[in-house]
């Protein structure tokens, strides 16, 4: 059994049919593909069958490695050297998305699955002459003159809220 997580990306799940493989593998028709996979719907867009001899000039890793842009490592690259059937690869995507538990006939075998290991790094510290300082804490106490520019400011709306009174009790 295959668990598929929800949003599952970046890997790529290796299946050896150890068996003929099904009428239509090739074209990905819907038989074939349930003849693998059971009665789950795939995206086929994102799934590739590869029979025996197909790969003439190459081998599965370095299809893989070229074909998907998907390290392999020299481990797994043994291992996906030594499989003589039938190949499927299905791409996360070929799930769209969900989650699904598929389980697989006796016959379809899980070799491994593929995953891209992000390339993220911690920040470093910036250590340069720029990077030394404070930063300040509170702001700055307004001046005399800023105190005094409000106030008058204050006073000249209270005066034209007065003079705006008078006038109309003058009408």
């Amino acid at each position: 059994m295959i668990h598929i997580p929800a949003h599952d990306h970046s890997a790529i799940y290796v299946l050896e049919l150890n068996r003929p493989s099904p009428d239509g593998l090739g074209d990905k028709t819907d038989a074939a593909m349930m003849a693998v996979f059971g009665n789950v719907v795939l995206n086929t867009d994102y799934v590739d069958a590869i029979t025996p001899g197909m790969l003439a000039d190459m081998s599965l890793p370095d299809f893989i490695l070229n074909g998907y842009d998907m390290p392999v490592s020299t481990i797994q690259a043994e291992e996906l050297r030594g499989l003589m059937g039938a190949v499927v690869l299905v791409m996360s995507a070929a799930f769209g998305g969900t989650a699904f538990d598929i389980n697989l006939p006796s016959d379809v075998r899980l070799v491994m699955v593929l995953r891209e290991t992000p390339r993220m790094s911690a920040p470093r510290p910036i250590t340069s002459d720029s990077a030394v300082g404070t930063v300040p804490q509170a702001r700055k106490k307004p001046s005399d003159a800023a105190m005094s520019g409000r106030i008058a400011t204050y006073a000249l709306l209270v005066l034209f809220a007065l003079v705006a009174v008078m006038i109309w009790i003058a009408r």
